[in-house]
């Protein structure tokens, strides 16, 4: 849309509300200019790696049967798993000493023998897989692990933008091209993208013109 402020009663309109005119100009083209506050969601890459192999350091398991109460009052209790690995294992070393020589040359060769193993358990924050080789006990451990992706949001502070000024000429003529003209304009965008513009031509006419996005 455009206007022709050549009629006199606009001109003496605009000349005595120009500073109104300005002020509520100014008000619209910075209307919500400034920070705004976003969530944006950050995503933190797959971290894979593996661990030198070492054999872990081995303790005897000894075996509580009864609670022992500690000074601060808790009571421990020993593992029920222990518990009964303990008793099958007493089961195999009787079940050895019934063996017969050639019995116990095969347990013996069973008990020696190299096997590999892999454990693997997952939570929310890792995915973790220990592989190893064990003979009568664990001969070595190869921890590897896996930091899952993790998503969060973060909270950025981000500049709107404000005031756009931009200039630009436009040249016109009739049909028959024997009146050619010049125009030069203003355009003040605000952060919505909209426009208002004010321009003057050689043939000393005022132009205000207003632009909305349609698309």
């Amino acid at each position: 849309m455009q206007i022709n402020l050549l009629d006199s009663r606009i001109k003496t309109f605009i000349k005595s509300y120009l500073g109104w005119i300005l002020f509520f100009l100014m008000v619209w083209l910075n209307a919500g200019a400034g920070k705004e506050i976003k969530t944006v969601k950050v995503i933190v890459p797959t971290v894979t790696g593996k661990l030198e192999s070492k054999k872990p350091e081995l303790k005897p398991l000894e075996i509580k049967q009864e609670p022992i109460v500690k000074k601060d009052g808790l009571v421990y209790k020993e593992n029920p798993f222990n518990i009964i690995l303990a008793e099958e294992n007493t089961k195999l070393k009787s079940d050895y000493s019934k063996m017969s020589d050639s019995l116990k040359s095969k347990a013996y060769d069973k008990a020696i023998e190299l096997n590999t193993f892999s454990y693997k358990s997952e939570d929310k924050y890792l995915k973790l897989t220990i592989d190893g080789i064990v003979r009568g006990e664990v001969s070595e451990i190869t921890p590897s692990y896996t930091i899952k992706e993790q998503k969060s949001e973060v909270f950025v502070k981000e500049k709107l933008p404000g005031l756009k000024v931009l200039g630009g000429v436009e040249v016109g003529n009739t049909k028959t091209l024997d009146d050619l003209s010049f125009k030069g304009s203003v355009l003040f965008q605000n952060r919505k993208g909209n426009i208002i513009s004010a321009g003057y031509d050689t043939d000393n006419k005022i132009w205000l013109g207003y632009y909305r996005s349609i698309f």
